[in-house]
């Protein structure tokens, strides 16, 4: 299993841009658009949408107005994603630095000492939300994506039934370390490529949005999967 999610993930991204090399010019000027704009204008975003509705081979990039929208959806289902771990990170940074919440004594150095414990166990608060929430917002979009609908990014029973009836939470998890994995290999390439001037830059800026490619095709084999 772990061959044909990672391996055709790799193939849709070569056979769809290998040789392809307008639409890979037109993949970069999306993501130098939406990285300019700082997201307001998600183009490449707009792109992926398509790639999470199922598309195959790469689809062609073109309906600049769609893709817009369609990146606009994905923006809107992630910062909702994103609200709950917010809340909690909000929360526990508030009261770490409310000493009364944590003790009594409020002179010293204890109330220091729990206010700092009350920091690291908020942030591991939010770091575990902030993995259970990134689990289902990959699934999301990707069910975002084929149903056309932002309510189904949602659909918490039907993204479990899916994952459940394919790879299985702990094949997902699993999947979601090795995708990490991938990506601190891909981040040193890209640190060397940064050290050289001019190429290096050039290719960083050529190479980069695969990688957007590669991740969306990734978890749609994996959503696939169950279906």
């Amino acid at each position: 299993m772990s061959k044909d999610i990672v391996g055709e993930a790799l193939s849709y991204t070569k056979d769809g841009f290998v040789g392809e090399w307008m639409k890979w010019l037109l993949l970069i000027i999306c993501t130098l658009i939406q990285g300019i704009t700082f997201n307001i204008v998600p183009l490449a975003t707009g792109y992926m949408y398509r790639i999470y509705s199922g598309a195959k081979p790469a689809p062609e990039i073109n309906q600049w107005g769609k893709l817009f929208v369609d990146g606009w959806k994905i923006n809107i289902v992630m910062i909702l994603y994103a609200i709950p771990a917010i809340i909690i990170a909000l929360i526990f940074g508030v009261l770490a630095f409310v000493p009364e919440f944590f003790a009594p004594v409020t002179t010293g150095q204890a109330p220091n000492m729990v206010a700092l414990a009350g920091v690291f166990v908020g942030l591991g608060i939010t770091m575990v939300v902030i993995l259970v929430l990134f689990l289902f917002a990959y699934m999301g979009v990707v069910r975002l994506g084929k149903t056309d609908k932002i309510g189904e990014a949602f659909n918490f029973h039907a993204i479990n039934e899916t994952v459940s009836n394919g790879v299985g939470w702990l094949g997902y998890i699993g999947y979601y370390i090795l995708l990490w994995l991938i990506a601190v290999i891909f981040v040193v390439i890209m640190m060397i490529l940064a050290i050289i001037p001019l190429v290096g830059w050039f290719l960083m800026f050529v190479i980069a949005p695969l990688w957007a490619v590669f991740t969306a095709r990734y978890m749609v084999n994996i959503y696939e999967a169950g279906e």
